[in-house]
């Protein structure tokens, strides 16, 4: 995009702001993971660095897990002004008996950047980033930790709710679009 996504307008709001309000609705506990602390200082949230620098979001679940701990975490991308919080709350209620819950998408990916974790995931994540990985979804691809699948035939999510912002192309499709409620 050649510029910081979240800070990206939609609807004239960054959309980091979009999910903040939308995940301030479930949590007064909201961390955002970034080595940038500048530019995030209007949401008024703590911002913490990656301890494993430039390896993509799994350092920054990692950040986020050692700066806080919870009982579980909604882990999201900064790119999904789409999301709503009734399906954030669909995954939440998943949640009991998994260590993390995962939607995957119409077309079989897994979306690790718009899911449920909890702390019992953090071993796997560190262990994921000592041994070179950067890629979200290592650590849940095992039969270590109990993950729910969260597939789109259950009913609880539409493809839209994932659909991130990665090309001007994506955030002018995402402008064209009539507004939708949080339903």
């Amino acid at each position: 995009m050649g510029s910081n996504k979240a800070l990206l307008e939609v609807n004239g709001q960054p959309m980091i702001s979009i999910l903040v309000d939308r995940v301030r609705s479930l949590t007064n506990q909201i961390i955002i993971s970034s080595n940038d602390d500048s530019s995030y200082r209007f949401l008024n949230v703590p911002v913490v660095p990656d301890r494993f620098a430039e390896r993509g979001p799994l350092a920054g679940f990692h950040a986020a897990m050692l700066a806080n701990t919870c009982s579980l975490y909604i882990v999201l991308a900064c790119d999904l002004p789409n999301l709503r919080a009734s399906f954030l709350n669909k995954l939440i209620a998943l949640a009991d008996g998994f260590d993390a819950v995962i939607p995957v998408s119409n077309d079989g990916i897994a979306h690790p950047l718009c899911a449920v974790y909890r702390q019992t995931c953090l071993p796997l994540i560190e262990k994921a980033l000592q041994q070179g990985s950067n890629k979200a979804i290592e650590p849940f691809l095992n039969d270590t930790l109990r993950v729910k699948w969260v597939r789109p035939e259950e009913g609880l999510f539409a493809d839209s709710d994932l659909a991130n912002i990665n090309t001007p192309e994506d955030l002018q499709r995402l402008h064209s679009l009539p507004g939708k409620d949080d339903a």
